[in-house]
Order: C-alpha cells, then structure tokens, then sequence
C-alpha cells in the first residue's frame, strides 16, 4: 500500500444494530425540550424519553433509498475516531482533527449487502432490551429497539488519506484502527459485541 487510496471491504461477524432514530422529528423534539415552557411541558418531555412515545423516539432503523439499506461515510470516521482513541491516542497526537482533515471516506452513501452480494432492501430482523435512565422523576426504564441485519453482511468504501496526514496516518495504524472493529464495532449496542466485523484492505 504505497500510497494513499484504499479499498476497504468490512465483513460483519456479528449482528449489526441500526442508529438512526425511527422517528424524523426525534431531534427536533430533543432541542424543544430543553427550554420547556411550563412544568406541564417538563412533565411531558419525561414523557416521552420514559412512557409510550419513548417506544417510537427509541426505536433506531437504517437509513435506507430505493436502492436498499445503508450507512453514511460518517459512522465509517466516528468509528476510526474511536479506535483511534483507544488504539493510538497516546502516540497519535489530536487524532480527531487529524481524522477530520485528512481522512475521507467514499461514497456518502454505504450500502449493507447479503453474503450472496445483493443489496439489502429491508432489515430482517430487530433486538430488543430494557433500558435504564434516570430522571427528575427518579430511575425509568423503557425499551430500546434497533433493527438489525445478520452475520455475514458486508459494506465496501474506499478511503483516502490527504498527504499532510499520510507521514502520521500510515498504513499500519489504518490497519489497526480496523482491527479494533474485531473487538469494538459499528452500530449501536457495541457494549454487547454486537457489530463487529472482519476487513480486507489494500491499495486501489
């Protein structure tokens, strides 16, 4: 790899867990409810984050088109952002910057595909668990759903590293920021193994 233009093919190993939020105005609810106009407008924000719409503002999905599911180029940087916080961040010096200026991923759009090779259209199945916040009210506790696709699912992306990151961003740490994603990967729930994955990498 003697320069600074990669393919990189991610091979899932486990379930891979959607992040996007079901429903479109979640954010938009979120900024409203950090300046409630009454006590009744605080009562139902903790509504929402701890009752019935809980359900639908905690159920994640992947975004998706005509052409099938996919993930955007920005999960691909958070996560190298984040093996590079664990891997590299005592040697690697304001990594996250650096990731930001000099790393680009290709194309926005990444689309998860079968083992067989063919797009996925629909996430085949979810996962559910409990989940624990604590609020004014005191601990709460809802459900968090996040739909899934299997073992065995792939994306490709290719990755270029501009010539003023590429003496410190070097093949080897790419390589091992990727490994990382054997321990730590992609999607939500990672605490629990879920989205980990294998890579093949080499020059394009």
């Amino acid at each position: 790899m003697d320069n600074n233009y990669y393919r990189v093919k991610l091979t899932f190993t486990e379930d891979l867990l959607a992040s996007s939020p079901a429903n479109p105005e979640v954010y938009t609810e979120f900024i409203a409810s950090k300046k409630p106009a009454s006590e009744d407008a605080q009562d139902e924000v903790e509504t929402l984050l701890a009752n019935q719409k809980a359900e639908e503002a905690g159920w994640s999905v992947f975004h998706s088109d005509e052409q099938g599911l996919f993930l955007f180029d920005y999960h691909v940087k958070g996560f190298l952002k984040e093996a590079a916080s664990a891997i590299t961040g005592k040697v690697l010096t304001a990594y996250k910057s650096k990731i930001d200026r000099f790393v680009f991923i290709f194309p926005r759009r990444l689309y998860l595909r079968q083992s067989t090779g063919e797009f996925i259209k629909k996430a085949p199945h979810q996962i559910e668990r409990p989940v624990r916040a604590m609020t004014a009210r005191g601990p709460r506790t809802t459900v968090k759903r996040s739909d899934a696709v299997p073992a065995g699912t792939s994306l490709e992306f290719s990755l270029q590293v501009l010539p003023l990151g590429a003496k410190e961003i070097t093949p080897e740490i790419l390589a091992s920021w990727l490994d990382y994603g054997q321990l730590m990967g992609l999607g939500e729930w990672r605490s629990a193994s879920y989205g980990r994955f294998q890579f093949g990498i080499c020059a394009a």
